[in-house]
């Protein structure tokens, strides 16, 4: 594959949280929440991560947009208005706040992500203001045009946020998003906190927005049939690490890691002849404090056997861009999401 049309690549990519005791707050531990991730993103596509909660998907995504600092790795980014590649992870604070144009985020959380204090107007024009792009009726016009593209009305520019309904409010928080004209949008599970009837009109806003706009997604959910409606690819991650990525089809049809399938597992299907087997996992998630030696996963996973406690599988390619993180991988007859 020609990395000409990879939009972020990233490499390694760790976070560290330090456990802190004592009455000198003396570091004894790490909780570690990314633990060497490795993925790329093309331009244009959507790539799904999933994972059960507290994997580590949302640090992931605030890693790469440098909203918190990553402990190690490279963030390999194209950034057209800086017209050069940039490694996010140690760029300087004044090429960080040029990148601010390319890279934005839409927050899970509708309600404490958006400043009750300040109108809609506000909201939506403040990246205008803070990069120096437009100023008076230039900015009103532009709010205008952003309120239009995702589906709201001009006069609410002059309200507050706590007069909308939720989705009203995820819709604001995408026009935001949309202000600086970005390239890489990371949506940090934004309709999981909406009703499901609500959730399908943000998705189809998102994905007629690509199409309009160009952008490139990383949607962070835990919602499978969500991802497979709106990815391109999709990454599952367990305990901080990748353990597979592959095409949406791909994954879904021919998943090769024992963690995938219990995912898949648990995906509804709509038919009332298919009697779905669902994969209960044993035990509970290890810490990421003290993860287990070999393969993070084999204290719960039904195939393991004696490499997997002692050695850590390696991250590699079986073809077709899918990648897997599994000594067996190549033997194992892993269950789809619905019979063939």
């Amino acid at each position: 594959m020609s990395s000409d049309n990879i939009l972020l690549d990233v490499k390694g990519l760790k976070k560290h949280f330090p456990v802190r005791k004592g009455l000198l707050r003396r570091v004894v531990a790490q909780v570690k929440a990314v633990d060497g991730v490795d993925m790329y993103i093309k331009e244009g596509e959507t790539l799904g991560l999933v994972g059960e909660s507290g994997c580590g998907k949302t640090t992931t995504g605030r890693s790469i947009l440098r909203l918190i600092e990553p402990t190690a790795g490279e963030i390999r980014f194209k950034s057209k208005k800086l017209g050069r590649e940039v490694d996010v992870a140690a760029a300087s604070r004044k090429t960080l706040k040029a990148l601010r144009r390319d890279m934005q985020i839409i927050f899970q959380d509708p309600y404490s992500s958006l400043n009750p204090r300040m109108t809609v107007g506000s909201i939506v024009g403040e990246p205008l203001l803070v990069h120096g792009i437009a100023r008076g009726q230039e900015r009103e016009e532009r709010v205008r045009e952003l309120l239009a593209a995702v589906g709201l009305k001009p006069d609410h520019m002059k309200r507050y946020p706590h007069e909308f309904s939720g989705g009203q409010r995820q819709r604001i928080g995408v026009a935001r998003a949309l202000a600086l004209d970005p390239q890489l949008i990371v949506a940090d599970e934004p309709v999981s906190a909406l009703d499901v009837s609500i959730q399908a009109q943000v998705l189809n806003l998102l994905e007629s927005l690509q199409g309009e706009f160009g952008l490139t997604y990383l949607f962070v959910a835990h919602d499978l049939s969500v991802v497979k409606h709106i990815s391109d690819r999709v990454a599952v991650m367990y305990l901080g690490k990748i353990v597979e990525l592959a095409v949406t089809e791909e994954l879904f049809g021919h998943p090769k890691h024992p963690y995938t399938e219990a995912l898949m597992s648990a995906v509804p299907v709509a038919d009332p002849d298919y009697n779905v087997e669902r994969i209960l996992l044993e035990g509970d998630v290890p810490s990421p404090v003290n993860p287990p030696s070999g393969c993070y996963f084999h204290p719960r996973c039904h195939y393991a056997k004696d490499i997997c406690k002692t050695e850590e599988p390696i991250y590699r390619d079986l073809g077709d861009e899918h990648f897997v993180k599994c000594h067996f991988a190549d033997e194992l007859h892993l269950r789809p999401v619905v019979s063939e």
